[in-house]
């Protein structure tokens, strides 16, 4: 009995593949079928129109953001500062007053200045009273001694006398011009005790609190201030590109601060003296900066444009395929990918010039089209 349920079992089992191959007869067919309407299916593609615009091969370098202008602001005068109006992060205004030495001193100075020239100014005064009083007794001892009513004596000593009032005067006057101008300069220490920035821009640095003394010499740094509204880049460049470059080039500038932002500048200065160890000179980059996004010491990356055609027929570098070693782009005709024949200029790895073989507007493949066979019909995904 054993025996026979063992040779049954071992039937069923041989049998199975069989039995459930025959209770579905269409699976293999659906299969195939989906397969030949996947291969049947058109490539999906990407188009790019070809457009007309500027276009130049870029020279890249890296450099260092720095201020427009920098200064460190210095006391004129030595003294204790007073009053410190400004702290660091603070914008100022050119002129603004950002600090005050104390100012005791020099008020007494400017006091005791006025006073020595109103007492050179009275002493000029009697002074030349006294001179038009000798000048009329000369006269009248001239008149005199032609009557031979005086000795020639007297009037000489009367002569000494009035030459004597004409030299005190010239010498008042002398002491009255010294006076005022120790005067003027008491005043202008007395201004020099406001400390004003030199120009708009940011403090950054403040180095003196109050209390503290400063002096002129050696100078005594009080704060380090910026004008960041106009920022400049320094790149080295390789000496290979310095016939290439020149003054007024525009220049794309990004940092890692803002991903995706490019600033605009242009080259302000190139320094034409190549550096015998790196063949390298120095270009200087001028960007605009109102809103103070970039900030000096940023690691900055540029992108100089020494050469631009301008109107210029440009598509997608990517839509470049080469075979045969020849250069072509698949044209869109309709639904149908054609081969076609270009003629390249310049590019800068973006995108690329187009000498002939194209006309503005047409519709070139940009994806989906690498390996593809020439005259196939496609399916354009549009963005």
């Amino acid at each position: 009995m054993r025996y026979r349920y063992s040779v049954f079992a071992w039937i069923v089992t041989a049998l199975m593949p069989f039995i459930f191959g025959c209770e579905n007869p269409t699976s293999n067919e659906e299969s195939s079928a989906a397969v030949s309407k996947a291969i049947e299916q058109p490539p999906v593609v990407k188009v790019a129109k070809v457009r007309r615009g500027d276009i130049s091969v870029p020279i890249r370098a890296t450099g260092t953001i720095f201020p427009d202008h920098e200064s460190k602001i210095g006391p004129k005068i030595s003294g204790v500062i007073e009053i410190v109006h400004v702290d660091e992060g603070d914008q100022v205004k050119e002129g603004q007053i950002v600090a005050q030495i104390d100012q005791k001193e020099l008020l007494i100075a400017v006091r005791q200045g006025r006073a020595a020239v109103r007492v050179a100014e009275a002493q000029l005064k009697e002074a030349e009273l006294k001179e038009l009083n000798l000048r009329r007794e000369r006269e009248r001892l001239s008149n005199l001694l032609k009557k031979n009513v005086i000795s020639q004596q007297r009037y000489d000593d009367m002569d000494t006398a009035h030459a004597m009032a004409v030299a005190r005067i010239e010498l008042i006057r002398a002491q009255i011009l010294s006076a005022k101008e120790n005067l003027a300069m008491a005043k202008q220490k007395l201004r020099d005790t406001r400390i004003v920035s030199p120009f708009s821009g940011l403090i950054v640095k403040r180095f003196i609190n109050e209390g503290e003394f400063v002096s002129t010499m050696p100078p005594t740094p009080l704060f380090l201030i910026m004008n960041i509204d106009k920022v400049e880049m320094e790149v080295g460049l390789s000496e290979v590109h310095l016939a290439n470059v020149a003054v007024g080039n525009p220049v794309e500038i990004t940092v890692d601060t803002y991903p995706g932002v490019t600033f605009k500048g242009k080259i302000s200065t190139i320094n034409p003296m190549v550096d015998p160890g790196s063949r390298a000179f120095k270009v200087k980059v001028e960007i605009p900066n109102k809103d103070h996004r970039l900030k000096p010491g940023m690691f900055a990356r540029a992108k100089i444009h020494p050469e631009i055609h301008k109107d210029a027929l440009i598509i997608p570098f990517k839509s470049v395929v080469n075979r045969g070693g020849g250069t072509y782009v698949f044209l869109l005709n309709g639904d149908v990918a054609s081969l076609q024949a270009v003629q390249v200029g310049i590019t800068d790895e973006e995108e690329i010039e187009v000498i002939d073989g194209l006309q503005e507007g047409e519709e070139v493949m940009v994806e989906g089209h690498y390996g593809m066979a020439d005259q196939i019909k496609v399916r354009v995904v549009r963005d």
